[in-house]
């Protein structure tokens, strides 16, 4: 039996869980720490693993041969910059699937990304960098999702989708074919788009419409 390799995952909180949940089910890595931002977690335990510290403990770990890393922060823009930081420090990101997630082929999925249980991924998809679909999100085919997405639990996509870089989709959400979602955009939860949505726009609704403006 092949030796499973070492892996750190940095964020401790319930998104953590998930993550730490698919790589033990995926059965390819160990692992075997928790890193955090939160000073007041360093030196506990959480879900069986030691919280190590903070960014100051990347050097130890890659000088004891622990290069692989996963990062397991929900919000988009905590995650990327915690990817970079460590892209840039020397690790490995690796993608965590969950063996119940169905992936088609010619996908192709960049490093660090997390999918999730009852995940579908279909044909020729592209999912980047440091992207999450989550619980039972459906991509279908050609659809391009891109670096520090989140696709959240429920969302279905049609074929041909583009979704931006830090964009996020609410649980729920539904967007037509040949659409495109903008960089940094917000889609809220259930909401059903018929339309493209521009970079960093925030829509919702049935069908989905910009809350700008608001009271």
């Amino acid at each position: 039996m092949a030796r499973k390799a070492k892996i750190v995952v940095f964020g401790a909180g319930g998104h953590a869980k998930v993550v730490l949940d698919v790589l033990r089910q995926g059965g390819r890595y160990e692992p075997i720490g928790i890193l955090d931002t939160s000073r007041e977690l360093f030196g506990t335990t959480r879900w069986g693993l030691p919280v190590l510290g903070g960014h100051d403990h990347f050097g130890k770990l890659l000088a004891q041969g622990v290069t692989r890393f996963i990062v397991a922060l929900g919000d988009n823009r905590d995650r990327q910059a915690i990817y970079e930081d460590a892209v840039k420090a020397g690790f490995e990101l690796v993608s965590a699937i969950h063996p119940s997630a169905l992936i088609g082929g010619g996908v192709e999925i960049g490093p660090g990304v997390l999918v999730v249980a009852g995940a579908v991924i279909n044909v020729d998809a592209v999912v980047g960098a440091n992207a999450i679909v989550n619980t039972g999100a459906t991509v279908d085919h050609d659809c391009r999702i891109g670096a520090h997405a989140h696709l959240s639990p429920g969302v279905h996509l049609a074929g041909n989708v583009a979704v931006g870089e830090l964009a996020h989709l609410g649980i729920g959400a539904v967007v037509l074919p040949n659409l495109t979602i903008g960089r940094a955009c917000v889609v809220g939860a259930g909401s059903v788009v018929l339309e493209n949505v521009p970079d960093g726009a925030v829509v919702a609704g049935n069908p989905a419409r910009p809350l700008q403006g608001k009271e």
